[in-house]
């Protein structure tokens, strides 16, 4: 392909790619806004009902109906094959059932017909007790949240790839490394998620290896 296309090429995917962060931007500000006004609800008062509560947690018991799960496997190049075991419980409150993802532990410990104490947002299972385990689920907004800040991420990725050509390629295993520091430290200055020392450990380690990695992918640009 002659210059005159591929420059008007990269052009237009650098100008999608700006204006796919704009919206971003602004899509995490939205929802941000409503995963700190979760954060900060109150418990809702004695005896209102998850169906009309509004910007409380309410809690509500629940039974266990049953359980499930299932493997999902992959091969990698090397025709090496792993699974992972996904764990779920289903629970009724009222007249609702819903599957609700669960540890092994958890999975193992619970039969049909235990008492689940559920908190609710919004009307959503955001936190579920029973026989002493502890099961904590993200809100609609924070997944929110998760996927327009991926999502801004790739678009930084595209934007680069438009401004300094298809050399950078090889870097991309690097970068795509970058995205959990990237998350961490995102959540970490937007107020939802302040890391301990856990969380700057694995954070400053996968940096390092996400930056090891893009030096490396420089071997191979021409």
């Amino acid at each position: 392909m002659s210059g005159g296309p591929m420059l008007f090429l990269r052009l237009l995917m650098l100008a999608v790619a700006v204006l796919g962060l704009v919206v971003c931007a602004d899509r995490v500000d939205v929802h941000r806004q409503a995963v700190v006004l979760y954060q900060n609800a109150p418990p809702c008062p004695a005896g209102t009902d998850w169906e009309t509560a509004g910007d409380c947690v309410a809690r509500t018991v629940a039974e266990i109906v049953d359980t499930s799960w299932y493997e999902s496997c992959t091969t990698d190049s090397n025709g090496v094959r792993s699974c992972t075991t996904h764990y779920s419980a289903q629970v009724r409150f009222g007249e609702r059932e819903e599957w609700l993802d669960v540890d092994e532990h958890t999975h193992d410990a619970v039969r049909p017909g235990d008492r689940a104490d559920l908190r609710l947002w919004h009307g959503q299972v955001v936190r579920m007790e029973t026989r002493g385990h502890t099961e904590i689920y993200l809100t609609s907004s924070e997944f929110a949240t998760l996927g327009w800040l991926i999502f801004a991420w790739l678009l930084l990725g595209a934007a680069l790839l438009a401004l300094f050509g298809p050399w950078l390629f090889p870097l991309v295993g690097g970068w795509l490394v970058l995205i959990i520091p990237y998350l961490n430290v995102t959540y970490s200055l937007l107020g939802l998620d302040p890391m301990g020392w856990l969380g700057w450990t694995i954070t400053v380690v996968l940096t390092g290896v996400g930056i090891w990695g893009m030096w490396r992918g420089l071997d191979y640009v021409d």
